[in-house]
């Protein structure tokens, strides 16, 4: 019988600890992979979303291209029209998950972490802002997309991704701001404003059903902000006061129409889940009390010119604005958008908030789901 040494005892023992040190290893990164695909997200909407996808449209001088754009967190202009992170960002790290890249970035090829195709000036209707990438053309990316994933990591995969995936929409912002803006010293009678909330949530329908006809079980919303509040809207309807009292009525009203709706959508799509942020709440919340909150400045934007700062001129060439030293004190930083700090508040809210500000689930549970 051979002897044994304690050399040959010990080359065995390591080889085993380098087998057993592998198959942990290979374990580990599958479970990873397989996390990955439970968490992937797609985001829809306009530019409260918008990763850089207006950026990289093709359009000359769209996007947020220029100082002071991205100057807080990234250090220069990252297509986002925000000082830094938007909300999927924020949404995206607390997940796990990288900041959703913007679907005609170029050289982006990798959709199985997530997609952006969210895009400023998107509204529902497609007659309101036909040059924009709107909700519609957005789908449609979508769904050009699909067959790219299905070549990447394959149709069964695909499959379980788009199931098990979480859907951010925020949109229809924009529908209400041009309804407003076509109709300027008109007054818009209170069928009118029904009869345009219901063409939205046709269409919002729409759209949500084809997602769920692809596989798509988890959708999470952010609901229509106040608007009378903007910066961007008092300045256009030349009223000085804290909010427009018509234009956050029909906001109200889009919201919960919107909830009808989402109640509707569970009984009708089997296996429906969705999550609802209250940032409308929320964001009224911090206009009427800014200090509770951490900023010092709560109706008037960091960047641009005009009454509250609410004309679009922030990063613009050949014109003629300003800029705050501290975005951080400021609840908006431009006209129409919120800043880095005002963003994190609201995504920790969406992501694991209470049934006051996210119902009938927050984010962390629709992603566990």
């Amino acid at each position: 019988m051979g002897k044994v040494t304690t050399t040959n005892m010990a080359k065995n023992t390591l080889t085993l600890c380098v087998i057993t040190l592998y198959m942990i290893t290979f374990r580990l990164t599958t479970a990873q992979v397989s996390d990955n695909i439970t968490t992937t997200m797609f985001v829809f909407g306009d530019s409260l979303y918008d990763g850089g996808m207006t950026f990289y449209s093709g359009i000359k001088g769209a996007g947020a291209e220029f100082w002071p754009y991205g100057n807080t967190h990234f250090r220069k202009p990252a297509g986002r029209y925000c000082d830094g992170r938007l909300i999927p960002d924020f949404l995206a790290q607390y997940a796990g998950l990288p900041f959703p890249e913007p679907y005609l970035k170029p050289g982006f090829t990798d959709y199985s972490k997530g997609v952006n195709f969210a895009a400023a000036g998107a509204c529902v209707l497609v007659e309101l802002r036909p040059n924009t990438i709107y909700l519609k053309r957005q789908i449609k990316y979508f769904l050009e997309m699909i067959p790219k994933l299905e070549g990447q990591i394959g149709k069964q995969e695909t499959k379980t991704l788009l199931s098990k995936a979480v859907y951010l929409l925020n949109i229809a912002g924009n529908d209400y701001v041009t309804l407003f803006q076509n109709n300027m010293g008109k007054t818009i009678s209170p069928s009118k404003k029904r009869l345009f909330v219901n063409q939205i949530m046709g269409n919002i329908t729409i759209h949500l059903k084809k997602i769920y006809n692809l596989g798509g079980r988890k959708f999470a919303f952010q609901n229509v902000g106040p608007l009378g509040c903007m910066p961007s809207m008092k300045y256009m309807l030349g009223f000085k006061g804290l909010c427009h009292e018509e234009t956050l009525e029909i906001a109200r009203m889009h919201n919960s129409v919107f909830l009808t709706f989402a109640k509707k959508w569970e009984t009708q799509f089997p296996g429906f889940n969705y999550s609802i942020h209250d940032f409308h709440g929320s964001l009224y919340t911090r206009v009427l009390q800014p200090e509770k909150f951490g900023f010092k400045e709560g109706q008037t934007g960091c960047c641009g010119s005009g009454e509250y700062h609410g004309d679009f001129t922030c990063q613009k060439k050949g014109k003629s604005f300003s800029v705050c030293s501290n975005p951080n004190d400021y609840l908006w930083f431009d006209a129409a958008h919120p800043t880095d700090m005002a963003n994190q508040q609201f995504s920790r809210d969406f992501w694991s908030g209470s049934s006051d500000v996210v119902s009938p689930l927050n984010l962390q549970t629709l992603f566990a789901l």
